[in-house]
């Protein structure tokens, strides 16, 4: 019997004993205008009790549909181009949603963000790094806004130099500005521009790990423009929907040599029903393709994790190409590229 073929018969078990049949006429009587005064208590009806009953077999049926649901967790993937069934993959969802820029990297990771093509224009994607010894973490943010990043789809438009130091009084951060232009280079776009900051407003919260607003000075003294973007005031990040991927792998790295066997990859991401799909492809054909879920959804101002294995360990040794989507017809796309030894 199918799992259709079961839910069904249960559906059907659980409501065949009741008879709504007058229930109407009550509904219509319930409304009627009426002096009578209707006491505080009445005697229970056998609707109530039926519809006590057929709440509890319903809430069986769902628990029991579940339960299938989960089971399905297990099934093999879908087959490649060549028609043979891949190994499979599990997914697991992290325990909880944080805001960003907290959740997802450790605390001897360094989150810095990147400009990217999306589907509308140039967002930020999130790339981990590790700190340089005896670095503090806003140190290594500044460098990393001006280092090119490992990922060659990502891009930064700071120049070394441009940017100086970063201190964070708790209340504020206060970025030092070093040669960057004040007016919006002729080859920068306009989003290209106002990525570029809030690349800077994303990056240094991170680092901080708060999401205080970000002040831009030069020799101690508020800017009034950086990059042709009004800067006079302390700046916070923008919604993250609208600034930020809505999809971003976190790990593995870009170029990581990963043993066969269970390779394990997560991120971040929003989308509708917080739907993932995971797949590893070579040579344009898809080796392995699970469905993972984050860990919630409708939220615009901030992203969630998920977390995807994969089972690698019959697959060929090689490079692949990681490729990380969101589901449901969701925008939001995110690769790596992965050496499995």
């Amino acid at each position: 019997m199918t799992h259709d073929d079961r839910l069904r018969h249960l559906l059907s078990d659980a409501v065949s004993d009741i008879d709504p049949a007058d229930r109407i006429e009550e509904l219509r009587a319930s409304v009627r205008s009426s002096s009578r005064v209707v006491p505080a208590a009445q005697p229970r009806s056998w609707y109530a009790a039926a519809g006590i009953v057929a709440t509890a077999a319903v809430i069986g049926v769902v628990a029991f549909v579940t339960h299938l649901a989960s089971d399905r967790s297990t099934d093999l993937g879908p087959a490649s181009d060549g028609g043979t069934v891949l190994p499979s993959a599990t997914a697991t969802a992290l325990d909880t949603a944080l805001p960003l820029p907290k959740g997802g990297p450790g605390p001897a990771d360094t989150s810095i963000y990147y400009l990217g093509a999306g589907p509308d224009g140039t967002v930020l994607y999130r790339e981990l790094g590790t700190p340089a010894p005896g670095s503090s973490r806003l140190d290594d943010a500044i460098t990393g806004l001006m280092t090119d990043p490992s990922d060659p789809d990502y891009r930064t438009p700071w120049r070394e130099r441009w940017l100086t130091r970063a201190t964070d009084d708790g209340r504020l951060i206060t970025v030092e500005v070093g040669r960057a232009p004040r007016t919006r280079p002729p080859a920068m776009t306009p989003r290209d521009a106002t990525e570029a900051v809030q690349q800077v407003v994303y990056t240094l919260q991170a680092a901080a790990q708060e999401r205080e607003k970000v002040r831009f000075v030069h020799h101690g003294r508020p800017l009034a423009s950086l990059l042709g973007v009004p800067v006079d005031r302390p700046v916070g990040a923008r919604q993250a929907t609208r600034v930020l991927s809505l999809m971003s792998i976190s790990s593995p790295a870009q170029g990581a040599r990963v043993p066969r066997g269970v390779l394990a990859v997560d991120g971040v991401n929003n989308a509708y029903r917080a739907d993932v799909v995971v797949r590893l492809v070579r040579h344009g054909i898809t080796y392995v393709e699970r469905p993972a879920a984050a860990t919630g959804t409708y939220d615009p101002s901030r992203m969630f994790p998920w977390r995807v294995s994969l089972s690698t360990e019959a697959l060929p040794p090689g490079r692949y190409t990681l490729v990380a989507a969101n589901g449901s017809g969701d925008r939001g796309r995110d690769t790596r590229t992965v050496v499995l030894q």
